[in-house]
């Protein structure tokens, strides 16, 4: 479900400054991209939801949807009353039918994917894997934990801690997805604690520090070096908009691992 080239002309139009705001109900599992805009959603914001769905990323409940990347606490109380969430979206589990045949076990053997190895094999028959509802905290929990959620083994548990560290840690579910071939199924048993984020000093980092990040290249780290040599001390992350290097969406998306 990829943006066409007539979702992003939309986009494009309603990323005007003088756009009209708009509530109303909407489902978004389905809501197209006219829709999104006119809530208030930013065009990148948009692109991300249009992603997260095609990799099969599906909001069960309304609070799912706070996990947009870039969504402030504000948009999303002006929002929630309107998220309405069809039944098709639900967890099959919570089918009456499902329920009640349900067999109770304390083990869960899921597909191999792409990527099993022998251990992974392993893990999956004898792993015991948590149940639909519960979660994990993705900043906190090691790879023996990660390997109790349902499509994760020893390769996707290493790859989200080897991610987690280059990131310096998760902001948002959505991240997920930038592990290649990451099952998206996988993010509704977790849980996003981003109380212990790892961020670089604009001010104290050298160019080699700054540019490791995933989010910033060679040519943004060396525009910050060489703004903070030329201007001073960076006191915010508005003074980066003077540079061609960044966009807005590469802004919103470094915001939460820099510090001054």
């Amino acid at each position: 479900m990829n943006l066409s080239r007539h979702d992003e002309d939309v986009a494009d139009a309603y990323a005007l400054p003088s756009r009209k705001v708009e509530t109303f109900c909407f489902d978004p599992n389905t809501a197209d991209s006219t829709q999104l805009l006119r809530l208030g959603l930013q065009p990148w914001q948009v692109r991300n939801i249009y992603k997260y769905r095609a990799h099969g990323g599906v909001y069960q409940c309304k609070e799912d949807f706070a996990y947009v990347y870039g969504l402030t606490a504000k948009d999303y109380k002006r929002l929630a009353p309107y998220i309405r969430i069809s039944s098709d979206y639900l967890p099959a589990s919570s089918l009456p039918e499902v329920r009640k045949g349900k067999q109770h076990s304390n083990y869960t053997i899921t597909t191999n994917d792409y990527h099993s190895t022998e251990q992974d094999i392993k893990d999956k028959a004898y792993s015991p894997k948590i149940k639909p509802g519960e979660t994990l905290k993705i900043n906190s929990s090691d790879t023996t934990e990660l390997k109790k959620i349902p499509g994760i083994g020893s390769y996707y548990a290493r790859r989200i801690v080897d991610y987690r560290t280059r990131l310096g840690g998760y902001v948002s579910k959505e991240q997920l997805l930038e592990i290649d071939d990451f099952p998206a199924k996988a993010i509704a048993y977790i849980n996003i604690d981003s109380d212990n984020i790892k961020k670089i000093n604009l001010n104290k980092s050298s160019l080699a520090q700054i540019k490791r990040h995933p989010y910033i290249n060679y040519y943004q780290a060396s525009a910050i070096v060489n703004y903070r040599r030329l201007h001073g001390i960076i006191k915010s992350i508005s003074e980066l908009r003077l540079l061609k290097e960044f966009s807005p969406e590469d802004l919103k998306r470094i915001e939460p691992y820099v510090t001054y």
